[in-house]
C-alpha cells in the first residue's frame, strides 16, 4: 500500500468518526442499549470517569440481570467471573472521554484492551467473563456519552482529530512521492513494537526473558515543578508535578534522578507515544532515542544523520529524513544518560548537544542524568528546563507492588498472599520503606519477597546478596535447571566471573563492552580456573552467565552489558575490595560515578579494610580542597554499610560531617539526605538557625523520612517564617498521613501558606 493509499484510508476512517462524534454530540447518549445500568448514583450523574468502585458497581448490575445466563453455574464461579471482569477494568484504569475517544466510540474496541478471562475460570464462567466484559463497555459508552459536557468535548476531538489528518495530507505532499512518509509509517511501527513492552525484574522463575506491555507496567511518577514565587514574598519554591507533565511543558527538558529512579523506563514511554501519535504535545512529533552508552566505546557522537544506525534501528531512512525532521521541529530527541559518560567526556557531550541546538532550534529535546553527574543548571544557557525525579511515595510504592503482582498474576501464579505481606512490610518495617523508593529497588523487593516465602532481607548489601543468590543459583536449582549450554557454574564461579567484567568496566568508565573483548577478557581469567575452562571454553561459559545469570543482556548485536548499573556497582566493588584496590576507590571517590562503587566496597569490606578506607577519603578530602565538602559526605553516606568499625574512625567521619551543617539549600538537603538517618543526630536545635536553614533542615528530614525524622520536622511545626511553613506543608507527602496530620498538621501554624494535600 502506498503512502497516499494510506492518508486515503485515514480520511475515510476519520471522516467516518467525525460523523459518530457529531451526531453523540447532539443526541442523549449513544442509543447502544434501551436500558442503560446507572454506574454512578443519580446524585452524583455529572461523574466524568468511572473508576473502579463505579465499574464493579456496573459489573454487578449488569450480572443480576443475567439470571438465565447465570443459573447454571455454581455461586462461587458465578461471582468469580464477576470478580475477574471488575478486576480487568480496575487494571486498565479510570475510563473517560480520553479512553473512549481513543477506541473511537466503539465498545468492542474497548473490549479488546482488555485481558482474557483468567486462568482458573471454568468454561461456562469463561463465557460469562466474556459476556459481562462486552456489556460493561457497552453501558459504559452510553453513560459518558450522555454527560453535558460530552458534546463539546467530542466537538474538541473532532477539530483535534482534523488537524492531525490535515498534517497527515501536508507531510504526504512535501514528501512528493511518499516515500519518507511511507518511511515514517514503518520507523513508527517499529518503535512501537521495540518500545511498547519492558522487563519486570523477577516476575517469574523462568529464565527467559520475560516483558510486559508499557501500558500496564508502567506508572506515572513526579518529578520537582516549575519554580513559584509566592505572593508577596521573595522565596522560590519548586511544585511537585507527574513526570509526563513537566516533560510536556517545555520543549527542551534536563531529567536528573539517581539510579533506577525510572529515567530511562520514562524515555521509553515518551518514545512510544510519539510513535502511536497519541493525544498530547508528541502527537505530531517522531521520536530518536540516544543511549550514550552505547557511544563511550567508540568515542563518536552521532550526528543527524546517523541517529537511526547509533540507535540500532534495522533500517535505511531516505536521505535527508533525520534533518528535515530535525529542521521542521517534528523531531523529539531523546538523549539518555549523561552519566553514563566518563567524566572527562562530558564537555564534549554538552559541545555535541550545543552544536545540535543551534543547527537545529525547533526540534524538541530530552536529556536524562544522575544528579551528581552535572550541575543543576548544566543547560540552562541553552533553555533546557532542569526537572527532577523524586522519590516514590506510598502511593506510588502501591502502584507498584499493584502491577508487579498482576503481571505475576497473568502468569498464572497465587500471589495474593505474598501482595498483601509485603504492603503490610513496607508499611511496618522502615527500613524496607527506604529501599522501596525507586522502581528498581521495589521490583527487587517484590522478586524477594516472593522467592524467600515472605521473609526479606534488612540490610541493603542482605538485598543484594539475596538476589545474587536467586538470580545465580536457586531459580535454576528449584526448578532442576542444569547445564542447558553445556557448561555448569557454581555461585561463587558465576560471581568470580561477573564480578571481574563489573569492575573492568568501571575502570574503564563503561557501561557497555563488545561481546568479542568480553570474551578474550574471560578467556585470560580462566586460567586461574581450570575446572571451569575444561567445560569448554570462553565462548560456551559466556554464553552460560548471558544466558542464564539473569544480570547481563545482549542490548545490541555484539555488546554486553549489566541489566541495571545497580548490579555493576554492586559486584566491582567487591572485586575492588578482593584485590585490595583501596588506593584505586580513594583516588576515583570525587568523581561520582564511583560513588555506589565506594559505598558498597565499604559493605563488602572487613571492620580493618572498611577504617583503612574512610581514612583514605578523609585524607584525600583534606588534600582536595575542591572536592572536600563532597568525600567528606561520601564518607558519612558510606556509614549505614559499615555495620562494624573503629569508633575513632566513626567518630572522626561524624565531627567533620558537623562542620557541614546545617544545610542552607535545597541541593544542599538534598545530599544531606543521601547520607541517611545519621543527619538527624546531627542537625542543630531549631533555635539557632535562620529561616534558610530552617527550611533546608525540614526538608533533609523529609527527604530521610521515618519515625526519627518526623520527630525533626515535628519541632518546627509552631515556626511562623513563611518559607519553613511552607516546607512543612511540602514535606507532608514523605511520611504516612495519619502519623504527620497528628505529630504536625494538628497544631501547626502554616501563616499565609499552601497546604498541599497528595491523599
Amino acid at each position: 500500500m502506498t503512502g497516499f493509499e494510506t492518508v486515503l484510508l485515514r480520511v475515510a476512517g476519520t471522516a467516518a468518526s467525525a460523523l459518530v462524534r457529531s451526531a453523540l454530540s447532539r443526541a442523549p447518549g449513544a442509543g447502544l442499549t434501551t436500558d442503560p445500568a446507572r454506574p454512578v448514583p443519580r446524585w452524583r450523574r455529572t461523574t466524568a470517569e468511572l473508576g473502579e468502585p463505579e465499574i464493579r458497581r456496573l459489573t454487578e448490575t449488569l450480572a443480576a440481570r443475567m439470571d438465565e445466563a447465570t443459573a447454571r453455574l455454581p455461586e462461587h464461579e458465578r461471582l468469580a467471573a464477576v470478580a475477574a471482569a471488575g478486576d480487568a477494568f480496575a487494571a486498565l484504569g479510570p475510563l473517560d472521554a480520553e479512553a473512549l475517544f481513543a477506541a473511537d466510540l466503539d465498545p468492542a474496541t474497548l473490549a479488546a484492551t482488555l485481558p482474557p478471562a483468567p486462568p482458573g475460570l471454568g468454561e461456562a464462567a469463561e463465557a460469562l467473563y466474556g459476556r459481562l466484559v462486552r456489556l460493561c463497555c457497552e453501558h459504559t459508552v452510553e453513560y459518558l456519552t450522555t454527560l453535558p459536557g460530552f458534546g463539546a468535548r467530542a466537538d474538541v476531538e473532532l477539530v483535534r482529530r482534523t488537524g492531525d489528518l490535515a498534517r497527515a495530507v501536508g507531510r504526504l505532499g512535501e514528501a512528493g512521492d511518499g516515500t519518507a512518509y511511507a518511511f515514517e509509517e514503518r520507523y513508527a511501527h517499529y518503535i512501537a513494537a521495540t518500545h511498547g513492552r519492558l522487563q519486570l525484574f523477577g516476575i517469574t522463575l523462568s529464565r527467559s526473558r520475560q516483558e510486559w506491555p508499557l501500558d500496564v507496567a508502567y506508572i506515572s511518577l513526579s518529578v520537582s515543578g516549575a519554580e513559584q514565587f509566592l505572593p508577596g514574598e521573595p522565596a522560590v519554591h519548586r511544585t511537585q508535578v507527574p513526570a509526563e507533565q513537566a516533560l510536556a511543558s517545555a520543549d527542551r527538558v534536563l531529567l536528573r534522578g539517581p539510579a533506577g529512579s525510572g529515567k530511562s523506563t520514562l524515555v521509553q514511554w515518551l518514545a512510544l507515544n510519539a510513535a502511536r501519535q497519541s493525544d498530547g504535545p508528541w502527537s505530531t512529533c517522531v521520536p530518536l532515542v540516544l543511549r550514550l552508552r552505547s557511544f563511550t566505546a567508540s568515542g563518536d557522537l552521532p550526528l543527524p544523520e546517523d541517529f537511526l544506525h547509533a540507535g540500532g534501528v534495522p533500517l535505511s531512512a531516505p536521505s535527508g529524513w533525520v534533518e528535515d525532521l530535525m529542521l521542521s521541529g517534528r523531531a523529539l530527541v531523546l538523549v539518555d544518560g549523561v552519566d553514563e559518560v566518563p567524566q572527562r567526556l562530558r564537555a564534549r557531550t554538552e559541545t555535541w548537544l550545543r552544536s545540535l541546538v543551534s543547527a537545529f532550534p525547533k526540534a524538541r529535546y530530552v536529556v536524562t542524568t544522575r544528579p551528581s553527574a552535572v550541575p543543576e543548571d548544566w543547560l540552562a544557557g541553552l533553555g533546557f528546563s532542569t526537572h527532577s525525579m523524586l522519590p516514590m511515595e506510598q502511593r506510588d510504592i502501591r502502584a507498584f507492588v499493584e502491577h508487579w503482582h498482576a503481571a505475576a498474576r497473568a502468569q498464572g501464579q497465587e500471589v495474593d498472599a505474598y501482595e498483601a505481606s509485603l504492603r503490610n512490610a513496607v508499611a511496618s518495617r522502615r527500613d524496607l520503606a527506604r529501599l522501596a523508593t525507586n522502581p528498581l529497588m521495589c521490583a527487587l523487593l517484590c522478586a524477594l519477597n516472593q522467592d524467600r516465602r515472605m521473609q526479606l532481607p534488612r540490610a541493603r548489601k542482605e538485598l543484594y546478596d539475596a538476589a545474587l543468590d536467586m538470580l545465580l543459583v536457586r531459580r535454576d536449582t528449584e526448578r532442576e535447571i542444569s547445564g542447558v549450554e553445556g557448561v555448569h557454574l557454581t555461585r561463587e564461579e558465576q560471581i568470580a566471573l561477573l564480578q571481574r567484567l563489573a569492575y573492568w568496566l568501571i575502570r574503564n568508565g563503561q557501561l557497555e563492552a563488545a561481546r568479542d573483548e568480553a570474551v578474550e577478557m574471560l578467556n585470560e581469567w580462566l586460567d586461574a580456573m581450570p575446572q571451569v575452562r575444561a567445560q569448554g571454553g570462553a565462548e560456551p561459559v559466556f554464553a552460560h552467565l548471558l544466558i542464564r545469570s539473569g544480570l547481563l543482556l545482549e542490548p545490541s548485536p555484539g555488546s554486553v552489558t549489566f541489566v541495571h548499573r545497580t548490579f555493576q556497582d554492586y559486584l566491582g566493588a567487591k572485586a575492588a575490595v578482593e584485590s585490595r584496590d583501596f588506593g584505586v576507590l580513594v583516588k576515583n571517590a570525587q568523581d561520582d560515578s564511583w560513588d555506589d562503587v565506594v559505598r558498597m566496597a565499604v559493605g563488602h569490606a572487613r571492620p580493618d579494610e572498611r577504617a583503612r578506607l574512610l581514612r583514605g577519603l578523609l585524607r584525600r578530602a583534606d588534600k582536595v580542597k575542591s572536592a572536600h565538602d563532597r568525600l567528606v559526605l561520601l564518607a558519612a553516606a558510606c556509614l549505614e554499610h559499615a555495620p562494624e568499625l573503629d569508633p575513632e574512625v566513626r567518630a572522626d567521619v561524624r565531627a567533620r560531617t558537623a562542620r557541614l551543617l546545617p544545610p542552607r539549600t535545597r541541593a544542599q538537603a538534598r545530599q544531606l539526605a543521601d547520607v541517611g538517618e545519621l543527619v538527624l543526630e546531627l542537625l542543630p536545635p531549631e533555635a539557632d538557625l535562620d529561616e534558610d536553614e530552617a527550611e533546608a533542615v525540614v526538608r533533609t528530614a523529609g527527604w530521610i523520612g521515618g519515625p526519627r525524622a518526623l520527630e525533626v520536622v515535628a519541632r518546627f511545626r509552631r515556626d511562623t517564617r513563611l518559607s519553613v511553613a511552607f516546607a512543612l506543608s511540602d514535606v507532608w507527602a514523605h511520611f504516612p498521613t495519619g502519623e504527620y496530620t497528628e505529630a504536625v498538621l494538628s497544631t501547626a501554624t502554616l501563616p499565609g501558606s499552601y497546604l498541599l494535600v497528595s491523599t
